[in-house]
């Protein structure tokens, strides 16, 4: 990672930090969203809220009386519409509102002539796609489905709000493309808007079942990497909907590839057996519903073409490309294919300095720079929401004699089966990276100091218990590591200070004796030897 994306990193950590005119919800969502947590709230007293807002009420009462419900008898007052509809669905529709007058504001200040507006537009399209889906699956949780569709990139506002030039030139190199979009923010900024859109629903107080869709939705198979309960299907399932709602709006607002058509209906039918003439009847009347619902929510026309459209347009170009090259010459069809083979090789080489910048060449783990990015990433996360995190610092013990003994050559064997051995032994939402050296280090991301200390003896005894082959025999190696945890309890400011104490963990570890891990607690039993002293006899009387 270069040091202008750990300045971005911190520039947007920074922002997030002092809550510097991010967008917020209108002052009667933010009420309506208190006052439905509240079990003994009246029908009366939430419509009351509602009414204060002219141009809202107006709008819930447009939307339900829409062909987006289609109740066959008019609703007349926002009581009736509330009786009919529940507390749930109002309170969802009156956020969709606010959320969607969020996008239109912040899509307006984008640079000169750049138009922001394929943002709103590609998530109301996405939301109308989800709720489909949902009734396709028979699932009751539609308005929940829909709303969390509806806020899967809405942390792009973040980017739009304080880099509009910049992110309006990444958007042109994606060529609309939310997928490859993500990786270039990466790229760029450090930080993705999944992770911003997180803290966005966080701020505003949303529930988890909204906030862990929008952050997970492009990978749902890893939806149970970074806390998230696996005994809680119901966010899993969300989390897929919105995946597949993303996939969705992907082929109406990216360059059209059958591609996409094909993993929709696959994952469809695999998390929530929705057959593949239900998907293609749902995409031929997509753009078309996605249009009067826009209409309902008195939004701007929506500039988005019919699925039967998208597909004459694919087979016009496509037919287009197969007469040009029918007209070619043998010359510039060679010259076409050299290109090709240096576009190839050029995204090849790319690729391969990608790599080099972030992998060990040596182990083929993570490097330091990277370590740097994802510990001050992790740090700020876990700080903002009160999650714990562990640092574990880890060294070869003696490594110095095997080089010498050995040579440089067995050195570099023992290096590269110590990482293949900490790598396999560790969960899947933990980080190994190359520190340096002979040493390495792990984040373990919701691990506190009691989760830590057993990772660290079962990575310790990983390293004690396996054998390296050197040519007719064996040698065996050991570690050390040195374990911080950052909890509520603990006071780091920084992750510069959970890295500091790791690193002086290792050190006593080394000190007393190797092949040991060392944790904060071991620090401070050595600082206090009194209180250490009196736990032992308190001990020595509970047992007598």
């Amino acid at each position: 990672m270069s040091s202008n994306q750990n300045s971005r990193i911190r520039e947007i950590i920074s922002i997030l930090d002092h809550d510097k005119e991010l967008p917020t919800l209108s002052p009667v969502v933010d009420k309506i969203l208190k006052l439905v947590s509240d079990e003994k709230i009246s029908i009366q007293q939430i419509a009351g809220v509602i009414q204060n807002d002219v141009s809202l009420s107006f709008k819930i009462l447009k939307v339900v009386n829409s062909a987006f419900y289609g109740y066959p008898r008019k609703v007349g007052t926002l009581s009736q519409a509330m009786v009919i509809l529940g507390l749930a669905a109002v309170k969802n529709l009156a956020l969709s509102m606010s959320i969607l007058e969020v996008f239109m504001q912040t899509s307006k200040s984008g640079p000169g002539n750049f138009n922001f507006k394929v943002i709103w537009e590609r998530s109301l399209l996405s939301a109308v796609a989800a709720r489909r889906l949902a009734i396709l699956a028979k699932d009751p949780r539609e308005e929940e489905i829909f709303m969390a569709s509806l806020l899967q990139d809405v942390g792009i506002l973040v980017f739009i709000k304080y880099f509009p030039d910049e992110y309006s030139k990444l958007m042109e190199t994606s060529a609309r493309s939310a997928t490859e979009l993500i990786n270039l923010e990466d790229q760029h900024f450090g930080i993705n808007h999944t992770l911003l859109g997180e803290f966005l629903t966080n701020k505003w107080q949303l529930p988890r079942s909204l906030s862990v869709p929008i952050l997970r939705h492009h990978e749902p198979e890893n939806t149970l990497r970074g806390g998230i309960a696996e005994e809680d299907p119901k966010i899993i399932s969300l989390t897929q909907f919105v995946h597949l709602s993303h996939l969705a709006s992907a082929i109406f607002y990216d360059e059209y590839r059958p591609d996409f058509v094909t993993k929709l209906v696959d994952r469809a039918d695999k998390y929530f057996k929705i057959k593949a003439n239900a998907i293609t009847e749902l995409l031929d009347n997509l753009s078309a519903e996605a249009k009067e619902v826009a209409e309902f929510f008195g939004l701007p026309p929506l500039d988005t073409r019919s699925y039967s459209e998208l597909i004459m347009a694919a087979n016009i170009e496509l037919g287009r490309i197969n007469l040009s090259y029918d007209q070619m010459n043998r010359e510039l069809i060679a010259s076409k294919r050299r290109a090709e083979e240096l576009a190839e090789q050029l995204a090849a080489a790319n690729t391969k300095l990608q790599d080099m910048a972030n992998i060990d060449g040596l182990t083929q783990i993570n490097n330091r720079r990277v370590f740097q990015n994802l510990i001050a990433r992790e740090f700020y996360r876990s700080n903002r929401y009160g999650h714990p995190l562990s640092c574990i610092m880890i060294d070869l013990d003696n490594f110095k004699l095997i080089n010498d003994r050995e040579g440089h050559l067995v050195g570099d064997q023992v290096l590269r089966g110590v990482a293949n051995a900490l790598q396999n032994s560790l969960r899947k939402s933990d980080f190994l990276a190359r520190y340096g050296g002979e040493e390495f280090v792990a984040i373990l991301p919701e691990a506190d100091q009691k989760a830590a200390t057993i990772i660290a003896e079962k990575l310790r005894k990983a390293v004690e218990n396996h054998f390296f082959d050197i040519e007719t025999r064996q040698i065996k190696v050991t570690i050390s590591l040195g374990v911080s945890t950052f909890c509520r309890e603990t006071h780091f400011a920084e992750d510069e200070a959970l890295i500091e104490r790791a690193d002086v963990n290792l050190y006593h570890a080394k000190r007393h004796g190797r092949n040991r891990y060392w944790t904060d607690q071991d620090t401070l039993r050595m600082e206090n030897p009194v209180e250490e002293k009196d736990l032992e006899l308190e001990n020595a009387a509970l047992t007598s």
